[in-house]
């Protein structure tokens, strides 16, 4: 599994999502849309003219990007250069078990309790745990980088893809401070 590639397939459904929502008459979806300067907002016929395209566009900008082909080849090379995209025991290093976390089996349920209190979720091979801010921090990714926040404190699938960038290159280069091979 390849986080990059399947935050990209996940950004996808959510495109395909926002744009039936919006067909659908669905307030937010539709609230969404208005951003776009293409239609003319005091006619409602424009929904029908939506198409995919719009809804990728939407994504991409909400996540600081310019065009959907911008975050592709964003998480296309991030995909193919980052030794975090396969997540093995990176987030995990030998010698942090001291710390709190809570350990699931599927990300929905990690997502759920992450959205129920604090914490940062992150990727464990298959598997998904919460910590504190004190493990990101001695791993070496303070939890006061705004980036934390922009993503939504969530590695897996996170709220802003450039926000996300910018921490895995902050957590590359600390395990390369820590004389960890990857």
């Amino acid at each position: 599994m390849n986080i990059f590639r399947q935050h990209y397939e996940f950004l996808k459904s959510e495109a395909e999502l926002l744009l039936k929502n919006a067909r659908n008459g669905e307030p937010q979806a539709i609230e969404r849309f208005r951003r776009l300067p293409l239609f003319d907002m005091h006619d409602t016929a424009w929904i029908s003219g939506l198409q995919l395209k719009n809804a990728l566009h939407i994504v991409s900008t909400e996540n600081d990007f310019p065009s959907w082909g911008d975050l592709k080849h964003a998480l296309d090379t991030a995909a193919e250069t980052s030794p975090l995209a396969i997540p093995g025991e990176q987030f995990y290093p030998k010698g942090f078990t001291t710390y709190w976390n809570i350990w699931f089996a599927k990300y929905s349920q990690a997502k759920k309790v992450l959205d129920e209190g604090k914490g940062y979720l992150l990727p464990y091979k298959h598997q998904y745990f919460i910590v504190e801010e004190h493990f990101v921090d001695s791993i070496g990714i303070p939890h006061t980088m705004p980036e934390w926040e922009a993503i939504g404190r969530d590695w897996v699938h996170p709220l802003n893809v450039k926000a996300w960038l910018i921490l895995n290159t902050a957590y590359e280069n600390a395990i390369t401070n820590r004389g960890v091979v990857l």
